[in-house]
C-alpha cells in the first residue's frame, strides 16, 4: 500500500507538468500552425483576357521544328466561368522543346504548396513542365508529367522545400514567379511529328506566410 502512493503521486506530477507545458506554448507557434492549416486555391492565369500569340512561343530550333498558338473558345476545361483557353501545336521530335512565355508576370506572393494546370491531351507522349524563379532568384523546373491521355485533365506538381519562398525579414517581402511553360515532344522516331495540346486555368494552393514579428532594424 505504501508503494502505491509514490507511484500515484509521480503520475500526478507528470500529468500536471505535461498540461502546463501544453498550455505554455508560445502564441507564435499556435499562429504558425493555424496558418499552415489554412490553405486555399487561387487562380494565377485563366487565359480569359490576357492576349497570347505566336510571339509568346520560343523553341529549340532543330532543322524542321515549327510551332503555333491559337486562342480558343469552344469546349474549354470543365471549370466554372471558363470560356477561353489556348491551343498549342509543335512539330518536333524527342530532344526538342517548346516554351510558352507568359503574356503577363505570373507571380505567387503567398506560400505555395502546389501548382496545377488544366491540360487537354491527345495521347502524345510529350512531357509538360514549368520553370519557376524562387524567392532567392534561383530557377527550378517542376514536372507535371506526360500528356499520354485524351481529354481535359488537371495536372498538379508539388513544390519542394528546395524552392525558397518565405520572406527573409519582416520588411522584405519575397515571391516566386512562373517563367515558362515547357513542352518536350516524346516521339522516339527519326522523323518529327505534329503534337497538339491545349491549356486552361493555372492555379496554386497557397497559405499566408508566417510573419517574423521581430524587426532587425535597431
Amino acid at each position: 500500500m505504501k508503494k502505491v502512493v509514490p507511484i500515484v503521486f509521480a503520475l500526478f506530477l507528470i500529468t500536471n507538468l505535461y498540461s502546463q507545458d501544453k498550455e505554455s506554448k508560445k502564441p507564435e507557434e499556435k499562429e504558425k500552425k493555424k496558418l499552415i492549416d489554412a490553405y486555399s486555391e487561387i487562380t494565377i492565369e485563366d487565359f480569359e483576357t490576357t492576349p497570347y500569340t505566336d510571339k509568346n512561343l520560343e523553341y529549340r530550333v532543330s532543322k524542321e521544328q515549327k510551332a503555333g498558338l491559337s486562342l480558343r473558345d469552344q469546349f474549354p476545361a470543365p471549370i466554372q466561368n471558363s470560356k477561353k483557353y489556348i491551343g498549342l501545336k509543335v512539330y518536333g521530335r524527342k530532344g526538342d522543346y517548346l516554351n510558352i512565355i507568359p503574356a503577363k508576370p505570373l507571380i505567387i506572393e503567398k506560400h505555395c504548396k502546389t501548382i496545377s494546370i488544366w491540360v487537354y491531351g491527345k495521347r502524345f507522349a510529350g512531357e509538360l513542365s514549368m520553370l519557376l524563379k524562387d524567392a532567392s532568384g534561383t530557377s527550378h523546373r517542376i514536372i507535371f508529367g506526360t500528356l499520354d491521355f485524351l481529354g481535359w485533365k488537371k495536372l498538379t506538381a508539388r513544390l519542394t522545400d528546395e524552392i525558397a519562398q518565405e520572406d527573409k525579414y519582416l520588411s522584405q517581402k519575397r515571391q516566386i514567379e512562373i517563367l515558362k511553360i515547357i513542352y518536350s515532344p516524346g516521339n522516339i522516331g527519326r522523323l518529327p511529328l505534329w503534337h497538339y495540346f491545349y491549356l486552361d486555368d493555372i492555379t496554386a494552393v497557397v497559405r499566408e506566410k508566417y510573419t517574423d514579428r521581430q524587426s532587425d532594424d535597431w
